[in-house]
């Protein structure tokens, strides 16, 4: 949900920053203005900005000062941040706004009793990254993790301050099908007599519906079926804009607005449907990180990206292993990408499968991320959890109440894990797609393809076997690739050996009818904690850190631009 009818000011830019590697801060009252520090870029992690903070781990404090119009006096007052890592705590003009955990979900803080109108106003945000075992997702230091991707630190994803009327919408949940379906319910905040009226406009511009309803104590549904619409799919991405409109007094107090699809998912007769239409997923998995600017990936870098995908012949992707930022997924929306939207909860231990507590806070950052994404038409299906620990009996129960959980709060999409255990696993029976991460002819079986593949067809069919009516997903698949190292015959690091170990994997993969996709790994080389496996990049990117293409590109695109997307 997104409006260009509220006030907003951005707070891209230079910020004032300051290390607390003590964590005296707060002791000094700092929340009252930084007396001395650097200057930093927001959006951006701090890691690559400065040598001296690569390797940061700790508490550090952020200032900027932003001036809020007298007009705005008499409105409510919003503070958005897209993305903070990994928690945040929040002053503004010297008071306590409040905090949050959890680098990969948006939070909003209301500022109405700090906020001087007409003023200059002290935005003061405390950031730690401090690893820990009870953090999601979880570790013991900046290259302790049990995760393989850099553990980043800052205020990486855009801040913004919004202003509100007294009434206002606050929530807007959108269910539609390929046939026409629109089912929106409506939250709003305010008092009196209060109409929200719904419209929507093709990508004409046209106006194809307009209904209004009465907000009956602090809700409206519409549910109703719009003739003639388009429905999206990755071929044709029909996206219509759905503005709802808060009206008291006949005078619009608030308006907000969704990008929408018409669109259609099930699981059925081990097949994942689109439009009714039985679908193969190819694609990749992906990581948002960048040189210098972390985890923040610039638009221009997105649409490269998105750009090369759809030349690779791709037409999805997962958001490994957390979910992404509002810009990546509104181009996924508007290219016609399909996406399986992952929590940030990678690599739980035993430990955690039985820990209320971290249980809890879990469940939480899903359905934050549930809330952030839910209107979105490329979002096809959720995956709870990356490589979790899942080969021990207390996984099942740990699994089972995560997808339980996500089908409470949106029973409209199926519901995966991404295992590494496969037939081991103990968890597989609790999801309605099964996911499988598989690099047999890379850490087992090295240097020996044909052997690796062998092997991975034997255990695919054997995890067929046990559970014949749910779909297989292959989430990830790849080798790891020096770019401009060559070898003749392929050895392992090489660009010939990365692209021998996709092509065959692809090949057998192709054949099995009970394969519903296969997504690589990955898009592009990206950051890690250091270690002796790691030359400090994962190198299994099909492209490098800068997005130049390996070998291994030629061999992706000529193999899935041969897979249709529709298997009819």
């Amino acid at each position: 949900m997104f409006s260009r009818f509220r006030p907003k000011i951005v707070l891209e830019g230079y910020w004032k920053f300051k290390l607390d590697p003590n964590k005296k801060g707060e002791e000094e009252g700092w929340f009252n203005g930084l007396r001395t520090g650097d200057l930093i870029y927001v959006p951006s992690s701090w890691n690559e900005q400065r040598p001296q903070w690569d390797q940061y781990m700790g508490v550090a404090w952020y200032e900027n000062e932003f001036f809020v119009p007298k007009e705005y006096d008499g409105m409510r007052v919003w503070l958005t941040f897209e993305g903070v890592s990994y928690k945040a705590k929040v002053w503004l003009n010297g008071e306590f706004l409040g905090e949050h955990e959890g680098a990969f979900t948006q939070f909003k803080l209301n500022a109405d009793k700090a906020v001087k109108f007409g003023d200059y106003n002290k935005l003061i945000v405390e950031v730690d990254n401090t690893l820990t075992k009870k953090n999601v997702p979880p570790g013991e230091g900046m290259n302790n993790t049990y995760f393989d991707f850099f553990h980043y630190g800052g205020i990486f994803r855009p801040v913004y301050v919004e202003f509100t009327n007294p009434d206002y919408i606050e929530d807007l949940t959108v269910i539609t099908d390929h046939k026409g379906l629109l089912k929106v319910d409506i939250t709003v905040v305010g008092e009196g007599r209060l109409i929200v009226k719904l419209t929507l406009v093709d990508d004409e511009g046209r106006e194809v519906y307009s209904k209004s309803v009465e907000v009956k104590k602090g809700k409206a549904t519409i549910d109703d079926h719009v003739s003639g619409v388009k429905p999206w799919s990755p071929e044709e991405p029909n996206l219509y804009t759905l503005r709802a409109s808060l009206i008291k007094d006949n005078e619009v107090k608030d308006m907000v607005e969704e990008n929408i699809g018409f669109r259609s998912v099930a699981v059925r007769n081990g097949r994942l449907y689109l439009n009714d239409r039985p679908i193969f997923l190819k694609g990749v998995g992906r990581h948002e990180d960048f040189p210098v600017t972390g985890k923040y990936l610039p638009g221009a870098v997105l649409i490269r990206d998105f750009y090369l995908m759809k030349e690779l012949g791709m037409n999805s992707f997962r958001t490994s292993h957390y979910p992404y930022s509002n810009a990546h997924l509104d181009l996924a929306d508007k290219l016609g990408f399909l996406v399986i939207l992952e929590s940030p909860m990678v690599g739980a231990r035993e430990e955690h499968f039985t820990d209320r507590e971290y249980i809890e806070k879990v469940k939480r950052m899903i359905e934050e991320m549930i809330k952030q994404h839910k209107n979105r038409p490329s979002v096809i299906m959720y995956s709870v959890a990356n490589e979790p620990r899942s080969n021990v009996e207390t996984a099942y129960d740990f699994i089972k109440e995560l997808c339980d959980h996500v089908k409470k709060l949106d029973p409209t999409r199926p519901v995966t894990f991404a295992s590494m255990f496969h037939t081991e696993d103990k968890a597989l029976e609790a999801v309605d797609v099964i996911s499988l991460n598989i690099y047999l002819g890379w850490y087992k079986y090295p240097g020996e393809i044909d052997e690796g593949v062998r092997e991975a067809e034997r255990i695919l069919d054997k995890v067929h076997e046990m559970y014949p009516d749910k779909p297989i997903l292959i989430t990830e698949f790849g080798a790891g690739a020096v770019s401009g190292f060559h070898h003749d015959p392929p050895v392992m690091w090489s660009e010939e050996y990365q692209a021998e170990f996709i092509r065959k994997y692809i090949e057998m993969l192709k054949r099995k009818e009970y394969i519903i996709g296969m997504h690589i790994w990955n898009f592009a080389d990206f950051r890690t904690p250091q270690s002796a496996r790691r030359v400090i990049l994962n190198r299994k990117g099909l492209f490098t850190r800068t997005r130049q293409p390996k070998l291994a590109v030629k061999i992706v695109k000529e193999e899935f631009n041969k897979i249709p997307t529709f298997l009819e």
